[in-house]
């Protein structure tokens, strides 16, 4: 009975200021955590001097579905074959980026969709078409820079905007799929203008959905949401089976792809070292991430992969077997997270999504 009236009271809350609620579950801060259990239990009559489970339970389902359905929703906007080959044919390459491909691949393109198509002449099958592409200038990873000489703008949340020579400005309209994510910090969706301290040019960038944008050659930001936003359209535009991780509490993206050989048991492949190894970067001294987890339109192929990340391959996990004497350590270092409400003082992203699952009793097979 407590569950329903607990239900009810957060679809009330919704209801009566839907933006607000959706920016608390956004960025799920301990204080934003700490509003949001009191109007929740006063929506439910409860005296919220202590957090039932029900309460919890109904929090933490919140949590998921919201994560789950963001993700979701990028797989029912991926653009038609008709966009995608548009969009690689669209830009022509800079010089500099034609030399590289021509060394690199030995064949000259004009456009990425020239370039695709020498990839695909050259790769047998699925599995290495797609092993190349993740290694290919069209796909990589891109920071925000001077689109005059090139200065990287660091995407940490360190120092204030106007210290590193960024602003923001509210859209014209004309953008393509201006999306809100995070950069420097949890950000809607607005247009950022950089005035270069090195050459004084003015540069204006914005985070998109687009592939013509995400495309973009001439030194425009693709950061890891772009990236694997753009490789999702890649795969389906090629028949490849992607299905996105997502760490908690931690502001990253990556994807494993689904093997293609005839023999294949299911196996999702890795061939991102980064990606493999993704429990190294608690060593990286800012902030830890909750768990890990894939994502699919086939329920069927989603799933709670924490475990996964926090084992080496001899033991049946994705990390790479140099890893296995700290993986205890990682271990233990993502169990005190979960159990620390104090998210700014311990989470990359000063969220506390694993938390809220931890109080919630939530098991990696409950979350699956």
């Amino acid at each position: 009975m407590k569950m329903t009236q607990y239900s009810a009271a957060l679809a009330a809350l919704y209801s009566q200021d839907p933006k607000g609620t959706e920016q608390s579950f956004q960025h799920l801060t301990p204080p934003v955590l700490s509003t949001l259990d009191a109007q929740l239990a006063a929506a439910a009559e409860d005296d919220g001097t202590i957090i039932s489970l029900d309460h919890s339970v109904v929090l933490a389902k919140a949590v998921i579905r919201r994560i789950v359905h963001q993700c979701l929703d990028k797989y029912s906007r991926v653009s038609s074959s008709e966009t995608m080959e548009e969009a690689l044919e669209y830009h022509l390459l800079p010089e500099n980026v034609q030399s590289e491909l021509k060394q690199r691949y030995g064949c000259p393109a004009r456009t990425w969709f020239e370039s695709l198509e020498h990839l695909q002449e050259g790769t047998s099958n699925k599995n290495e078409l797609w092993k190349k592409i993740l290694d290919h200038p069209m796909t990589s990873y891109v920071p925000m820079q001077c689109q005059s000489c090139g200065h990287i703008i660091p995407d940490n949340s360190d120092g204030r905007d106007d210290e590193v020579g960024i602003s923001e400005e509210e859209p014209t309209g004309e953008e393509l799929e201006l999306r809100a994510g995070w950069f420097r910090g949890p950000r809607r969706a607005v247009v950022f203008v950089l005035r270069c301290p090195n050459c004084q040019s003015c540069s204006r960038w914005y985070r998109s959905g687009h592939p013509k944008i995400m495309l973009n050659p001439s030194r425009w930001g693709r950061l890891c949401g772009e990236q694997e936003d753009l490789r999702l359209k890649l795969a389906t535009y090629l028949g490849i089976s992607l299905r996105t991780c997502l760490p908690l509490d931690w502001d990253h993206v990556w994807s494993e792809f689904r093997d293609e050989e005839e023999d294949a048991d299911d196996q999702w492949l890795l061939p991102d070292e980064n990606a493999r190894n993704f429990a190294a970067r608690l060593d990286e001294g800012i902030g830890y991430w909750t768990g890990v987890w894939a994502i699919h339109p086939d329920p069927s192929m989603c799933e709670d992969v924490t475990e996964k990340y926090l084992r080496c391959q001899q033991r049946g996990g994705h990390a790479d077997d140099s890893l296995d004497n700290d993986m205890e350590r990682y271990r233990q270092l993502v169990q005190s997270c979960l159990q620390c409400s104090d998210g700014v003082a311990t989470t990359q992203a000063k969220s506390v999504n694993g938390h809220v699952l931890q109080r919630a009793n939530f098991t990696s097979l409950t979350i699956t």
